[in-house]
């Protein structure tokens, strides 16, 4: 029958685990092996005996350490597990057999291979953590650097920021294993024994990280929300700013309406700690036209629409609100693209699509594209002033200069909630 014991002593502590499998002998168990899954002992069950354990140091190569057994079974030792790129584990029921290495300072000799393997696996490890964290920081870099603006999966992010300190943790621990058995080397140099095994309780150490770790990744799994954003109708969103209606901007063309039309579409919100407000609003109108000459009310069918997206970001600095910019003018340029290849979509576009800079009084930044879109006039800009960055696509029969002073003056008022 066997049991599996975790060690309560680091596997690097030589003298900790000889000292502890030496007692574990003495209870009726035995060593046997190590499991290859978490490093556990496996121990035979027998009647307790006093049996002498010893970790011999690595070979400089594999052929080396079995060339190593017979000359120590001959001694009276018999080998049971290797602990890779460590120890070999030797054990010995005869008191009078003689002890493996004749001295500390053979013994640290012996030890410097070990060290040696160590150290060359776990440097490669670490560059190789290196290296894949440095391509996976340049694959994301940009998701990452709009997740940290946005928080639009905020889960995700804590998920990978505790991934990464996990790994780290892990590495460190390891590299200080390594420093302990240079501090062992030294020490049997100096002709000194090793210190008995400092013990510390493995078990307790596991308790205090599942009773650390595994609360935050609950926390993390149920507070932390996988997508912030909402999505709501329109009529249910209290957007930030009161944007101009329909009849405001149709007001400014050639066809003004008589009256507001029943407006249709739906809200995005969301906000952050760098982008507190963060808006997208999809109007879509059910649109009834007047005509003054005639008198007459016409119903304008599907797919001839009026529509209109507003994009509306506030940042908590100029400097970040200049970042978020950059971020949706390219989101803006690239739906124009998408736009134009879609040849059976309803939203193709023709004519050049192209976000062009142009100067306008009272503000920072200013890009425009004018296009054709379902076979009427629409035009897409992205403006910047201060912290705000407002992105609108319009599709109607209003003319963006005329439009344009219609946004900003609902920009000039007060922010709702601040």
């Amino acid at each position: 029958m066997t049991e599996k014991r975790l060690p309560p002593c680091s596997l690097y502590d030589i003298q900790g685990m000889q000292d502890w499998l030496d007692e574990m002998a003495l209870q009726g168990l035995f060593f046997q092996r190590f499991s290859r899954f978490d490093n556990s002992a496996i121990l035979q069950t027998g009647e307790p005996r006093p049996v002498r354990y010893r970790l011999d140091p690595v070979g400089r190569s594999k052929k080396e350490d079995r060339l190593r057994r017979e000359p120590y079974a001959q001694m009276g030792w018999e080998f049971l597990d290797a602990q890779p790129r460590l120890y070999s584990v030797y054990s010995c029921q005869a008191p009078e057999a003689p002890e493996l290495h004749s001295d500390p300072v053979t013994l640290g000799y012996a030890l410097n291979n070990a060290i040696r393997q160590q150290i060359s696996f776990w440097g490669r490890f670490t560059l190789g953590l290196a290296l894949l964290l440095s391509v996976l920081f340049f694959l994301i870099s940009g998701r990452l650097f709009e997740e940290l603006l946005f928080m639009e999966r905020p889960r995700s992010l804590f998920q990978l920021v505790l991934s990464i300190v996990i790994a780290l943790i892990c590495l460190a621990i390891s590299w200080l294993q390594i420093r302990r058995l240079v501090k062992t080397r030294r020490l049997l140099d100096q002709g000194l024994p090793m210190e008995p095994g400092r013990r510390w309780n493995k078990s307790r150490f596991l308790a205090i990280y599942f009773c650390a770790a595994v609360p935050l990744a609950f926390l993390i799994l149920y507070t932390i929300p996988d997508h912030a954003p909402e999505t709501r109708p329109l009529n249910e969103a209290e957007l930030s700013r009161p944007w101009p209606t329909l009849a405001q901007l149709e007001g400014t063309g050639p066809l003004p309406l008589d009256a507001q039309p029943a407006v249709e579409g739906y809200a995005i919100t969301n906000r952050s700690w760098l982008v507190p407000v963060q808006e997208y609003a999809s109007i879509d109108w059910e649109v009834h036209t007047f005509h003054p000459a005639t008198g007459e009310v016409t119903a304008l069918d599907r797919p001839y629409a009026l529509w209109m997206g507003v994009q509306y970001h506030r940042a908590r600095s100029q400097q970040v609100a200049e970042q978020v910019f950059q971020l949706e003018r390219k989101e803006a340029a690239r739906t124009l693209d998408n736009w134009s290849e879609w040849t059976d979509h309803t939203y193709h576009i023709t004519g050049p699509a192209d976000l062009v800079p142009q100067t306008w009084p009272g503000l920072d930044r200013l890009e425009t594209a004018r296009y054709t879109q379902q076979g009427q006039q629409a035009w897409t800009f992205a403006a910047l002033r201060g912290k705000d960055v407002l992105v609108v696509q319009y599709v109607g029969f209003a003319r963006l200069e005329d439009c344009l002073p219609l946004f900003l003056e609902a920009l000039d008022q007060p922010v709702k909630g601040e």
